[in-house]
């Protein structure tokens, strides 16, 4: 709108009067000021009163106070929606006395003209009448095309289903049976690619998770001394010895002490070391 061009128009209401700033109409849309000036006795305060106005007026925000001298000027940002005579009534401003007194004051109306935004059209610029139309033609409509249409393709599918049908029904594939060694880590590659430390890792994980399945109390969570020594305490006819000796030696693997190329045979005493020891008690 021309407001924030810094384009708006004011409109000052006296007491009963009006008067015109500006030579040009406002047009629909733009912010139009109004406003009207009030005596102020002394010590009193101006206050512009809240103000709701009906359509086609719309108050675009708050109302602005001007003292000056024993005057103030109370104006309202408003836009008009429709063009015309407009009568615009403005609300009393509120006298505030210095004892906390309270006076409104009457409001004020002023008419406001509102220019249309669309250009004036001469009058002899209407649209002459157009002769009359002839008349149109209404296709023809027959679901003889489709019928066709699904007589050859009933004609082609229907062979074809039946050759289908004659095949049998399919034979349901089964997953082919999972060896003993279907999941065991490829132990020789690593070793073969040096990666010695996994495969020691492994075959201690191995190891350890026998040994927990047969006593309890040595668990995965403890180091390997911990794990002999629960082991002797509840196992003591087991070669302690034996295990103690492999499980060092996996460590030494693991954790870069003692040579790695020795990794994969460490891993095949663990398996038979494993199948040497007796079950779990039921």
């Amino acid at each position: 709108m021309s407001s924030l061009l810094g384009a708006a128009l004011i409109y000052k209401a006296g007491l009963g009067t009006s008067l015109l700033l500006q030579a040009s109409a406002p047009t629909v849309g733009d912010t139009v000021w109004v406003s009207r000036t009030v005596p102020v006795p002394a010590g009193h305060t101006v206050r512009a009163p809240d103000w709701e106005p009906s359509d086609p007026i719309e108050l675009l925000g708050r109302a602005r106070v001007i003292v000056s001298g024993d005057s103030a000027e109370v104006a309202y940002p408003i836009v008009v929606w429709r063009p015309g005579q407009h009568r615009v009534e403005l609300p009393g401003p509120l006298l505030l006395g210095p004892a906390g007194t309270v006076d409104s004051l009457r409001g004020e109306g002023i008419r406001l003209e509102v220019r249309s935004v669309l250009p004036s059209v001469p009058r002899d610029s209407a649209l002459a009448p157009q002769p009359r139309a002839g008349i149109v033609e209404r296709g023809v409509r027959s679901l003889l095309p489709a019928g066709l249409l699904w007589l050859l393709a009933l004609a082609g599918l229907l062979p074809l289903h039946l050759w289908w049908r004659r095949r049998g029904k399919p034979v349901r594939a089964y997953p082919p049976a999972l060896t003993a060694d279907a999941h065991e880590p490829p132990l020789k590659r690593w070793a073969d690619a040096g990666e010695y430390r996994a495969v020691a890792n492994v075959a201690t994980a191995r190891l350890r998770t026998a040994l927990a399945e047969r006593v309890p109390a040595a668990h995965a969570g403890l180091d390997t001394e911990r794990v002999l020594a629960e082991l002797a305490a509840v196992r003591p006819e087991w070669p302690l010895d034996e295990l103690g000796d492999l499980l060092r030696a996996l460590d030494g693997v693991r954790f870069g002490v003692s040579p790695s190329a020795t990794a994969l045979e460490l891993s095949h005493s663990t398996l038979e070391l494993r199948d040497r020891l007796p079950p779990a008690a039921a």
